[in-house]
């Protein structure tokens, strides 16, 4: 069942009953979907080292800026699909996931900056991330090599 409202109040966000309404800046429109209580759901573990990484190895403002345009150029590239990245931490998750599927035997609770760099892992940077197939290639995908 979709959740359906015949016309929206200018401004509003919330929740009404069984909807929540709010401004989704990156797709430029008011979003109204049914409120649903989230599930249980197996073990964070994998997601909560993922991020202790980022913040053990202290990723780089070039890297985030990097990954910014890389937002923005999916953002344009996908606009009329309804799809759309918000900030980092969803690029980082990609990344890292799909990391994890090409080479299962990486450690992330243990791994440091140094190791990182030398074992060279396409996930470094944005193009290299592309290039290996984790993330969709946009338009000027190649220009993004700023390192972690």
């Amino acid at each position: 069942m979709k959740a359906k409202m015949k016309m929206l109040l200018p401004g509003y966000t919330g929740n009404m009953d069984d909807v929540v309404v709010y401004y989704n800046s990156k797709l430029n429109k008011m979003i109204v979907r049914r409120k649903v209580k989230p599930k249980r759901c197996v073990s964070t573990a994998h997601t909560t080292l993922i991020f202790a990484l980022a913040r053990r190895i202290g990723l780089s403002a070039a890297w985030h800026q990097d990954c910014q345009r890389y937002i923005d150029f999916y953002n344009a590239k996908n606009r009329k699909q309804g799809r759309a990245l918000a900030s980092w931490p969803a690029v980082w998750l990609k990344l890292m996931t799909a990391q994890t599927k090409a080479r299962p035997d990486l450690d992330f609770a243990v791994l440091s900056r140094q190791e990182l760099m030398q074992l060279d892992l396409p996930c470094l940077s944005i193009a290299g991330s592309v290039e290996a197939g984790f993330l969709e290639p946009v338009m000027g995908w190649q220009s993004l090599n700023a390192l972690v």
